[in-house]
């Protein structure tokens, strides 16, 4: 054996390349072959993302016309899936039903490439206590959109997005300061008061003006007193949850 590798080195050399390249492509057939392992992945590398973390929940909304870009790389070609976010304490809801791209299969499938991009329009999840879990009565949480193989039903790869309501904290201030606007001018009367006589109103004018004027100020005490209410229920919506934009 000496001898042979001695005498011809060059054959040995390319032997052990030819060897090399075999063993190579054993291993990247492995790797690539579209087959889905025990936890659901094919490629190894799947990822997704959003176009932005944080989504805009109009609580209340009949159905939002929100939309949500999501992206998804690194799958074989040809893969299918579907998306499920968990909405609360309720079981996670299947969401391909409502966005774009989808196959005849209901299903969104990679390209040559291993990619697939997807909008997925809010529509009911705006609706108060529907499409956000049993008993969620908080809708401003962070939820786990996740994709899945819709063989098995394993998650794939997730992300995270931000329910915030933030068009709906717009309304809010912009009603605060109306509130704010109308307890001033009415405290502004009520800091008035009558105030002396004008030369030009008659005794028995005033007189009677001034017969009445403990009910109208009673009145304006119970409009500030409704009004500062307001004002307090209001700010206690300003609140804003550690995972949304202030």
């Amino acid at each position: 054996m000496t001898k042979v590798i001695a005498t011809h080195p060059r054959a040995v050399v390319l032997t052990l390349i030819a060897a090399g390249l075999l063993l190579g492509l054993v291993a990247g057939n492995a790797v690539l072959s579209p087959r889905a392992s025990a936890d659901g992945h094919v490629s190894g590398v799947e990822s997704v993302v959003t176009g932005d973390v944080v989504v805009n929940h109009q609580l209340g909304a009949r159905s939002s016309r929100e939309q949500v870009r999501i992206w998804g790389a690194g799958f074989a070609a040809g893969q299918e899936v579907i998306l499920l976010i968990n909405d609360g304490p309720g079981t996670p809801s299947d969401i391909t039903n409502y966005v774009s791209n989808k196959s005849a299969n209901n299903t969104l499938v990679a390209n040559d490439q291993g990619a697939w991009t997807t909008v997925w329009t809010l529509g009911r999840f705006t609706r108060q206590r529907s499409g956000i879990g049993p008993g969620d009565g908080d809708v401003e949480r962070v939820r786990t959109l996740s994709v899945i193989d819709p063989g098995t039903f394993d998650v794939i790869t997730s992300t995270p997005l931000a329910f915030c309501r933030k068009s709906d904290r717009v309304a809010i201030a912009e009603n605060l300061a109306e509130l704010e606007s109308d307890l001033a001018l009415v405290q502004a009367d009520r800091d008035e008061g009558l105030g002396e006589k004008p030369v030009n109103v008659s005794d028995a004018a005033w007189a009677l003006a001034t017969a009445f004027y403990p009910s109208y100020e009673a009145t304006l005490d119970a409009k500030i007193v409704e009004l500062t209410a307001d004002i307090e229920a209001e700010k206690a919506k300003q609140g804003v949850p550690d995972h949304c934009p202030s």
